[in-house]
C-alpha cells in the first residue's frame, strides 16, 4: 500500500500572511512563498490577503497578521477563514468610526489572537469585533481595550457562536454584548472571557437573544450599568461567573419578555447596589453567593430582589411571578455597609424563595420580605418561615400558648394541629396568633394532660 502526497499536505500554517516590513505590509503567499502584493496602507493590505483566498471554498483558509497595524478602515471577514492575530498589534486610527473587525451575513469563520486597540479617545463610534447577520462562528483570544463602543458584539440574526477566552478593557459600552434588537438571535456561548473597566454593563443580553450562555467569565470594575445583565432575554444561562467592584448592580434578569432564564453558581462580590435582581417571570436563580453587596450606601439595597427598582431603598418596579430563587448564600459582614434585606419580593405572586443560606448581621430591615400571598416561603437558614413541634394543654386548663419561632406572623389558616391522644369528643382550636406565638385551645377542662403535633409550612 502506498500514500500519495500533495502538495498542499506541506502548506504552512497560513494561506496568506500580512506581515510589516519597513513602510509596507507584504502579503505572502503559504504556497509560493512569493510576495503578492504589498501597500503602505495596512487595511488596503489585509483586505487584499482576503480577496486572493480561493472562491467558492469550502474549507476554511487562513489568513495571518504579524506586526503592528494601524487600520485606516475595518478588516471586513469572510465566510470561511481564519484571521489569526497571534503576533499582532491592530490599532485603529484618528477619525475611522468604525468596528475595527466587522463580520456581516458571513458563515464559518475565526478570529484568533491579537490585540486590538480602538483608540477610543479618538472615535465617535465603533466596536472592537462586530459580527452581524452570522453564524457558525469563533472568536477566542482577542484582547480589545479602548473602542469607543462594544468589545465584542454578535447582533442581529447571527447565531451558533463562541466568543471565548477573550478580554476587554477600558471599552466605552459592554466588553461582551450579544444583541437581538433588530432580529432575534440564538446560540451564542461567552465562555471564559475577562471584561475590566467597561462603561455600560461588563457582559449584556439585549432582547431577542434566546437559548445563549455565560459561563466562567470574571467581570471586573464596571464604571456604569451592571455586571451581567439579560434584558428581554429567553432561556438564557449565567453559570458559574465572577462578578466583583462594580458600582451598580451585580446580576439583573430584566423585561417583560425575560423569560426562562437561570443564574447558576455565580460569585458575587462587593457591588454597589443589589447583589441580584430578577425583574422578569419564570426564571431561576439557584446557588450563587453574593457578599458585600450595597457598598455605596449603608441599608439601601438587598442581596437578592424581585421586582426591585434601581435605586433600591425599599422602592419595587413592576411585579414578578413564578420564579425560583434557591440555595443562595447571601452575606452581609461586619465591618461593611450592610443590606437592606436579604432577599425581598417587592411585588408578585407564586414564587418559590427556599433553602437560601442568610448570614444577617448587618441586615437593616427584614430578613426576608414577600408580598404574594402564594409565594412560597421556606427552609431558609437564618429565617425560620416553617416550624413544627409538640405542645401540651396541662389537666385542670383549656389552652396553651406555643411559641411557634417563627420569624413571621404565621397565616392562621396554615396552622395544622392534630390530636396526640383522646380528647373525650372535645373540640379544639387555634386563636392569638401573633409574632411570637399561637394559641390551642379545647372546649373543656380535662383531669389528664393532653398533647397535640402542629406545624406551620408557609
Amino acid at each position: 500500500m502506498s500514500i500519495t502526497l500533495r502538495g498542499e499536505h506541506f502548506k504552512r500554517d497560513f494561506d496568506y500572511m500580512v506581515y510589516e516590513d519597513g513602510d509596507y505590509f507584504k502579503v505572502l503567499n503559504g504556497d509560493s512563498l512569493a510576495i503578492d502584493y504589498k501597500d503602505k496602507d495596512a487595511s488596503v493590505a489585509v483586505a487584499k490577503a482576503i480577496s486572493f483566498l480561493t472562491p467558492d471554498r469550502t474549507r476554511k483558509e487562513i489568513i495571518k497578521l504579524k506586526g503592528n497595524f494601524v487600520l485606516s478602515a475595518p478588516i471586513e471577514l469572510d465566510s470561511y477563514m481564519i484571521l489569526d492575530l497571534r503576533g499582532a498589534k491592530l490599532t485603529l486610527a484618528d477619525g475611522v468610526n468604525d468596528s475595527m473587525i466587522k463580520a456581516d451575513s458571513k458563515s464559518h469563520f475565526a478570529v484568533i489572537g491579537g490585540h486590538l486597540d480602538g483608540n477610543r479617545p479618538n472615535q465617535t463610534a465603533g466596536c472592537g469585533i462586530e459580527i452581524t447577520a452570522s453564524e457558525h462562528f469563533w472568536v477566542k483570544d482577542v484582547y480589545v481595550e479602548n473602542s469607543y463602543g462594544h468589545g465584542v458584539l454578535a447582533e442581529d440574526g447571527s447565531k451558533r457562536g463562541v466568543i471565548e477566552s477573550c478580554s476587554a478593557k477600558n471599552v466605552g459600552g459592554a466588553g461582551v454584548c450579544l444583541s437581538g434588537a433588530n432580529q432575534p438571535m440564538y446560540h451564542v456561548t461567552i465562555s471564559n472571557c475577562v471584561v475590566k473597566t467597561s462603561s455600560y454593563n461588563g457582559i449584556f443580553l439585549y432582547f431577542n437573544v434566546y437559548h445563549s450562555s455565560v459561563i466562567g467569565c470574571l467581570v471586573q470594575d464596571v464604571t456604569f450599568g451592571w455586571g451581567i445583565e439579560f434584558e428581554n432575554a429567553l432561556c438564557c444561562q449565567a453559570i458559574g461567573n465572577n462578578v466583583r467592584d462594580c458600582s451598580g448592580i451585580g446580576m439583573k434578569i430584566h423585561g417583560s419578555s425575560a423569560l426562562m432564564n437561570a443564574f447558576i453558581g455565580n460569585n458575587i462580590f462587593n457591588v454597589g447596589r443589589h447583589g441580584i435582581v430578577v425583574n422578569g417571570h419564570y426564571n431561576v436563580v439557584i446557588g450563587n453567593v453574593i457578599n458585600r453587596a450595597s457598598y455605596t450606601e449603608h441599608g439601601r439595597y438587598d442581596g437578592i430582589s424581585l421586582a426591585a427598582d434601581d435605586g433600591g431603598n425599599g422602592v419595587g418596579s413592576g411585579s414578578v411571578n413564578f420564579n425560583i430563587i434557591k440555595g443562595n448564600i447571601v452575606v452581609a459582614p461586619f465591618g461593611y455597609n450592610g443590606l437592606r434585606h436579604g432577599i425581598r419580593e417587592y411585588s408578585g405572586n407564586n414564587n418559590v424563595i427556599v433553602y437560601n443560606t442568610i448570614i444577617p448581621e448587618r441586615i437593616t430591615h427584614e430578613i426576608i420580605l414577600w408580598s404574594g400571598s402564594n409565594t412560597r416561603v421556606g427552609r431558609n437558614v437564618g429565617f425560620v418561615t416553617e416550624n413544627s413541634g409538640e405542645a401540651t394543654i396541662p389537666a385542670g386548663s383549656t389552652y396553651v400558648d406555643v411559641s411557634h419561632g417563627l420569624d413571621v406572623t404565621p397565616d392562621p389558616n396554615k396552622i395544622r394541629v392534630v390530636p396526640k391522644d383522646d380528647l373525650g369528643g372535645r373540640s379544639y382550636w387555634i386563636s392569638d396568633v401573633d409574632a411570637s406565638k399561637f394559641r390551642i385551645n379545647i372546649g373543656s377542662s380535662d383531669s389528664v394532660d393532653h398533647k397535640f403535633g402542629w406545624s406551620y409550612f408557609n
